[in-house]
């Protein structure tokens, strides 16, 4: 069973998160032959003050 974890600085919309589970379970499907049934997607929304780049926050 593959199981994809994303994790994202700030939040997501519904619609947002839906298009991801749907777009990340078709790329899985396709590369690994397993039905979409067995693949789990975990969606993270990590707040922005949690992650820095380049030595700075993004928060």
């Amino acid at each position: 069973m593959p199981i994809v974890t994303l994790e994202n600085a700030g939040t997501l919309t519904n619609e947002q998160k839906t298009l991801l589970i749907v777009k990340l379970t078709d790329v899985v499907v396709e590369v690994t032959n397993k039905p979409a049934a067995a693949v789990y997607i975990r969606i993270d929304e990590v707040p922005r003050e949690n992650f820095g780049v380049g030595g700075k926050s993004l928060g």
